[in-house]
């Protein structure tokens, strides 16, 4: 099968890279690309003749403003990664749109034209897959789950840590509101007299800036902000946590996603916490594959505390998150989940 994959993306975003790995390991599907970032976008004659050579075109996430275009002028099957709602990001979550204003109202327009316009459209979630129904009234039919996932070759785990001096409680993130990481921050601040607790917070993004501020008014010194790592650092990196923390955000958006982050915990066997949501429980069992909290300060602080003093539920955790997600939700099971939807519509 000849999938196109079309739009303004970028190769290397983790839901995309996983899916393009993922379809990459079937031998029966040949890609091409034709991207907005290094090919013209209104050279109408080029993009005619890539969309003619393929069998299905495939919009990755973001690429709501080109499903239209691409459809109108292909005439073929189109199979669409939203990945997010603009509507539900730029107005709910960042709260950066009013909701009753002439720009919400575009974002709401780009989502259901895109989803409307597409033969398929893929979710990442049942949450997201409900959401977009509920709200967009795209059918159901036209709407399938595929787990974001994680390529688990590039994130084998390391031998256990044992005992040391500090136990480090970790997390990467974007900063973003549905991450909370205000909320992990104020819990460091309850376990600051735990002096061998210390939280390494890593990476950059929208709140950083005050989660700088909050640690300095708080004047924590248990928890530390390296930025930014390379990609190909960032397995190593999160090998030395001792466990990991999961999404803590207050939005609807929250209770939606099951971000990049855990898959990557998961695969590199180790004890997560997030808070409950219903989107974490389509794969994650509670006390079995992850301990999920009430999304309070304090309860977030005795499960941490609780990981830490257990040894054997911590590594009981760790086993079932590595087996949850090792066979159905590598990058060659997503990749074929995609080849399946692709072969639906072709």
């Amino acid at each position: 099968m000849r999938i196109l994959v079309a739009g303004d993306f970028e190769a290397d975003y983790n839901r995309t890279k996983i899916i393009l790995d993922g379809l990459r390991t079937i031998p029966a599907v040949s890609l091409s690309f034709y991207n907005y970032k290094e090919q013209r976008k209104w050279n109408f004659a080029a993009l005619r003749k890539a969309c003619g050579d393929a069998d299905v075109i495939f919009l990755p996430a973001f690429t709501h403003q080109d499903v239209a275009m691409i459809k109108m002028l292909s005439g073929k099957p189109v199979l669409f990664d939203p990945l997010i709602s603009r509507y539900l990001s730029k107005v709910f979550d960042y709260k950066k749109v009013n909701r009753y204003s002439p720009r919400a109202l575009k974002n709401y327009l780009k989502d259901k034209l895109s989803m409307r316009m597409a033969d398929l459209v893929i979710c990442d979630t049942e949450g997201h897959r409900d959401y977009y129904h509920r709200t967009f009234s795209i059918p159901l039919r036209k709407l399938r789950v595929v787990p974001v996932g994680v390529n688990t070759d590039e994130f084998p785990p390391a031998p256990a840590i044992g005992l040391r001096d500090t136990f480090v409680v970790g997390f990467y993130g974007g900063f973003i509101p549905l991450q909370g990481t205000r909320m992990i921050v104020e819990a460091a601040n309850v376990l600051k007299d735990h002096a061998d607790i210390h939280f390494r917070l890593i990476g950059n993004g929208f709140e950083y800036k005050v989660i700088q501020q909050l640690v300095a008014q708080y004047q924590l010194s248990n928890i530390s902000l390296p930025g930014w790592v390379a990609y190909d650092q960032l397995a190593g990196e999160m090998n030395n946590f001792d466990i990991c923390l999961g999404i803590f955000g207050e939005t609807l958006k929250a209770d939606l996603v099951i971000p990049n982050k855990i898959f990557h915990y998961a695969a590199l066997k180790k004890a997560i916490i997030s808070k409950e949501s219903p989107a974490i429980k389509e794969v994650f069992e509670n006390g079995k594959s992850i301990l999920l909290t009430a999304n309070t300060p304090s309860a977030i602080a005795e499960k941490i505390l609780l990981l830490k003093e257990n040894v054997v539920l911590r590594a009981q955790l760790a086993q079932g998150a590595s087996e949850a997600i090792c066979t159905k939700y590598n990058h060659r099971a997503i990749g074929q989940l995609v080849y399946n939807l692709a072969l639906e519509i072709q």
